[in-house]
């Protein structure tokens, strides 16, 4: 932003000193005062089309700003769910693991298998919210363009 700053107090001197040259040229024998007119006239214009032009440089800079802070909260939510994923998986991992055990020595526990299953069923829930974050992250990065495009239009 700081070059932009930079070029439009650039921008802003040079029109000052076209437009100090041209009322110092206004008093000088064989200068057209309609030519002097037509020039300040588009001295004017430039201003003009410049604030406007800054003014549409600000508001998509603070859409990008507003899109960039969505994608971020998303991207913090889908890594929530990505870490709940890899420890419910951890979990059914290692009940799993009891489970096999439990069967090689003959001790099957009915409490055992339903821990498995209630630990499958987290995962499942899990891997489900870990997908859905995944598709809001997508879509937040995609909504800013749509934006953009229904402007243009």
């Amino acid at each position: 932003m700081s070059e932009f700053d930079n070029l439009d107090q650039r921008l802003q001197a040079a029109l000052a000193r076209i437009e100090n040259g041209v009322g110092n040229q206004s008093a000088a024998p064989g200068i057209d005062p309609e030519e002097v007119n037509r020039l300040k006239a588009a001295l004017d214009d430039s201003e003009d089309r410049l604030t406007a032009v800054q003014t549409d440089h600000r508001q998509a800079l603070a859409r990008l700003e507003e899109g960039l802070q969505a994608q971020r909260q998303t991207g913090m939510a889908l890594d929530r769910d990505l870490q709940r994923l890899r420890e419910v998986n951890r979990q059914l991992t290692e009940n799993n693991r009891a489970l096999r055990k439990a069967c090689e020595i003959g001790q099957v526990d009915a409490a055992l298998i339903n821990k498995a299953m209630l630990a499958e069923l987290e995962s499942l829930r899990a891997s489900r919210a870990a997908e859905r974050s995944e598709i809001e992250a997508a879509m937040a990065a995609i909504e800013p363009l749509l934006v953009a495009t229904e402007g243009d239009a």
